[in-house]
């Protein structure tokens, strides 16, 4: 344990405090609720909702002090582990490293579970199934334990803010990844079934085929155009359920570039799907 690198989140007035300091800080850690938790017996686990009850939320200056008690308790494991090839007593030294640490641990036990709310309460409102949720939930714990670690206090900022964007865009990149599997899977399993489906007229693809091939192409857009190149496609074929497409010149307004510019744009952008579309070509010249 001593061997290894212990990271804290600095702060200046470590150099000046000690462990006497900060026991002697008369701290309301925890607020007053009137308020029991909301609960959803069918989607969360009975026994983790009995934990988010039984937690309770912090104060600003709870927060504060918990968050500097952990920072400055690892702050001075690692002073001590720096004295460690310039001391005779090593077996001292790594015990009182290991007594810092483990109150380091504990307080850093304390802080997640004040957020054990926080953190259930995305999960919820992100899932669509209590299988969904448990996986979300997981993923949320695992990111707030990091954002604990991450987390300058000194800033004057509240936690639950820096916890919930942290949480909520993780969770959305893993919703992105699965929706984006999921279509791709959906276009194969599509694909595979038109070919080994009998054709009434094999010179003649059917509309399912024309649909297939369009939507595996449109599940890779954003790997080969930009976001703006997407913007142009989009709009030029109304793509995006807007009813019919754009002009040229609508759309290079809306862009603040000129017509000619988007028209090379948009030139552009499908030459550069024609690339991706070339599996389908037999299809698309039957249409």
């Amino acid at each position: 344990m001593t061997n290894s690198k212990i990271n804290y989140v600095p702060n200046d007035d470590f150099q000046s405090t000690t462990e006497t300091d900060l026991d002697a800080l008369d701290i309301e850690l925890y607020a007053a609720e009137d308020r029991p938790l909301a609960r959803d017996p069918k989607l969360v686990a009975e026994s983790f909702l009995c934990a988010v009850e039984q937690s309770r939320l912090l104060t600003f200056e709870g927060e504060q002090y918990l968050f500097k008690r952990l920072n400055f308790l690892r702050f001075r494991a690692s002073a001590l582990q720096a004295t460690l090839g310039n001391k005779r007593n090593t077996k001292k030294t790594d015990r009182e490293i290991e007594r810092l640490l483990k109150d380091a641990a504990e307080t850093r036990e304390q802080i997640a579970c004040a957020n054990l709310r926080l953190v259930t309460s995305i999960s919820q409102k992100l899932s669509l199934s209590r299988d969904e949720f448990e996986e979300f939930l997981a993923e949320s714990n695992a990111i707030l334990l990091n954002a604990i670690d991450k987390f300058d206090y000194a800033r004057g900022y509240r936690f639950s803010t820096y916890a919930t964007h942290a949480v909520q865009r993780n969770l959305f990149r893993v919703i992105e990844k699965r929706n984006k599997r999921r279509k791709l899977e959906s276009c194969e399993e599509v694909a595979l079934h038109a070919a080994t489906a009998p054709a009434a007229n094999p010179e003649e693809p059917s509309g399912q085929d024309v649909l297939s091939a369009f939507e595996s192409i449109m599940s890779r857009i954003d790997q080969v155009l930009d976001s703006r190149e997407q913007f142009i496609v989009r709009e030029r074929f109304g793509l995006d359920g807007i009813g019919k497409g754009k002009s040229l010149r609508e759309i290079g307004e809306e862009l603040g570039i000129s017509k000619e510019r988007t028209r090379q744009l948009f030139q552009r952008s499908i030459e550069k799907l024609a690339e991706i579309a070339k599996p389908f070509e037999a299809i698309f010249a039957s249409v």
